[in-house]
């Protein structure tokens, strides 16, 4: 057995879900900032996709431009096109870093939707209320 076939059916016997790629004619998203009193404290950037016509995609990439003072992170809104109107369907939210990160978010697409929103910000955590930048909104339609 080639070794690809070999992952291929430790796969297969596996829980494990693979998405497919997403489509090339993802939409790009960002560059969006989160601004303090001190300047530009995190940055975000990426793409929105159809995935394989079963997830709406974020790929998200994120930054904290302060020398590792505090937290960074993204905050993704998705929204299905209803009933002639938009409909939340929730949010996610990153894993911080006081660094850089990056990766992909996802909602599996509704059957009786015919478009698919995101609304995606960066913020930075914060003893009282977490600044953020304002929403990056893309869409594309299905």
């Amino acid at each position: 057995m080639t070794a690809v076939a070999t992952v291929v059916a430790s796969l297969c016997a596996s829980s494990t879900l693979i998405a497919p790629a997403a489509h090339a004619a993802g939409k790009p998203w960002g560059t969006i900032y989160t601004r303090t009193s001190a300047g530009n404290a995190a940055a975000a950037h990426g793409d929105f996709a159809n995935n394989g016509n079963v997830y709406a995609t974020v790929g998200a990439n994120w930054t904290d431009l302060r020398s590792g003072d505090g937290k960074a992170y993204v905050k993704i809104e998705f929204f299905f096109y209803k009933n002639q109107k938009w409909e939340s369907d929730g949010t996610s939210q990153t894993p911080d870093t006081s660094s850089s990160a990056s990766g992909p978010f996802s909602r599996r697409l509704k059957v009786d939707a015919s478009a698919a929103r995101a609304a995606i910000k960066v913020c930075i955590k914060s003893v009282f209320v977490d600044p953020c930048s304002p929403e990056a909104i893309v869409s594309f339609n299905y």
